[in-house]
């Protein structure tokens, strides 16, 4: 099973603002759902509430200390604890925010989504520190408003 993290940022990492994303690029969310649908997708809380309902064509599974169940999505208390539960099923996992869990599964998944926002925007929100030398570039598109790449972690 392949786990991986998608996430648009700008170049200075912010993901996000107020709990939600201070930018709208629809070609970013076509881009998402390509390469999110018919797979898990993970994410905290306060992201579940953002989007407010589970994203069809996916299994949702939401991270949270607190909730025991919210309806479409299967509810866990930890990172690992997805992954454990992903096993049972032929997908691939994203994470898919917000700042904490990119903060858990930055240092564990095996492939990186990024979509680099064009624009600077102010935020309250960011992506993690993380070191380019352990990731290989597999994948660079550029768009108009965003430039898209994915990293695949280098082995050993």
């Amino acid at each position: 099973m392949t786990t991986a993290l998608i996430v648009a940022m700008t170049k200075s990492r912010v993901i996000g603002k107020g709990n939600s994303m201070p930018w709208h690029l629809p070609d970013d969310l076509k881009l998402f759902k390509a390469k999110t649908s018919g797979h898990i997708i993970a994410m905290g809380r306060k992201t579940y509430e953002s989007i407010g309902r589970p994203l069809p064509n996916r299994e949702n599974f939401v991270i949270s200390r607190s909730a025991e169940s919210i309806e479409g999505c299967r509810v866990f208390h930890s990172a690992a604890e997805c992954i454990e539960a992903a096993k049972d099923y032929d997908k691939k996992l994203f994470f898919i925010g917000g700042g904490q869990i990119y903060a858990e599964a930055v240092s564990f998944v095996d492939e990186m989504h990024i979509s680099y926002v064009k624009n600077e925007f102010d935020g309250d929100t960011y992506f993690p520190d993380f070191d380019l030398n352990e990731w290989e570039v597999a994948e660079t598109v550029d768009h108009e408003d965003f430039t898209y790449v994915r990293y695949i972690r280098k082995s050993g």
